[in-house]
C-alpha cells in the first residue's frame, strides 16, 4: 500500500483525520517511495503557492473579448432569387398535345440562368402528381444539392430534393395556384405552373 496524491494533498493541506496523519508519517519512515512522494508533492505545493499571479494587461483582456463578442452589425448575405419562366407548355400548344404522353398528362419545361427544369403532371384533378426533372445547361453532371418546394396558394404544400439523377416528384397535389421553389445554396429560382 502506497501514498496516493489524493492522499499527499489532504496531508500537505491539513484536510486528513488525525489517523490518517499518524498512519502515513508512520509508514512514510519505513516506506523510502511514499517518503520521496511526500516530499516531490510538498515541494510541488510549496512552489504553486508561492506563485503571485497577476491579472492579463487590459488590452489582452479586451482583445479576447472581442473575439467571442456578437459583430455589432451583422451582415447577412443575401440570396439571390431568380423567376424561371416556361419555354413549353403542352397544354398552351393544342398542336402537340399528346405528342409527349396522354392529353391530360402536362408537359412543361421552365427555364432560370443556366437550369432547365422539366415537368410533368399526370393524374386526375384530386390526386395529381409532379415529377421532373433538374438540369444543369452546359453541364456534363446532374444538378446535386437542390431542395424543392411546391407552393400552393403562396405556402409551401411540399418539399422533396433532387437525386443523384437531379429527379424529384410530389405525389397527391390538390387544385389551386401552384408554384414550384428550387432552393440551391447560391440561388432561389421560383417558377409560376398555372401561367
Amino acid at each position: 500500500m502506497h501514498l496516493t496524491v489524493d492522499e499527499a494533498l489532504d496531508l500537505i493541506e491539513g484536510r486528513a483525520r488525525e489517523s490518517q496523519i499518524t498512519f502515513w508519517n508512520a509508514h512514510s519512515e519505513i516506506c523510502d517511495d511514499c517518503r520521496k512522494r511526500l516530499e516531490t508533492w510538498r515541494e510541488m505545493h510549496t512552489r504553486m503557492g508561492s506563485l503571485h499571479l497577476q491579472d492579463a494587461p487590459e488590452t489582452l483582456i479586451r482583445n479576447a473579448e472581442a473575439i467571442f463578442a456578437a459583430p455589432s452589425r451583422l451582415r447577412v448575405p443575401t440570396l439571390r432569387q431568380v423567376l424561371a419562366s416556361i419555354v413549353f407548355d403542352s397544354f398552351a400548344q393544342p398542336a402537340v398535345a399528346g405528342a409527349r404522353g396522354a392529353a391530360t398528362t402536362r408537359q412543361i419545361v421552365m427555364q432560370a440562368e443556366t437550369f432547365d427544369i422539366h415537368l410533368k403532371i399526370s393524374g386526375d384533378p384530386n390526386q395529381r402528381r409532379v415529377t421532373g426533372q433538374v438540369l444543369a445547361r452546359g453541364e456534363s453532371t446532374f444538378v446535386g444539392g437542390a431542395m424543392l418546394h411546391l407552393v400552393r396558394n403562396g405556402e409551401r404544400f411540399e418539399s422533396t430534393s433532387v437525386d443523384k439523377l437531379g429527379e424529384f416528384e410530389f405525389r397527391g397535389i390538390p387544385d389551386g395556384a401552384l408554384s414550384l421553389q428550387m432552393d440551391m445554396p447560391h440561388l432561389t429560382i421560383v417558377g409560376a405552373l398555372n401561367a
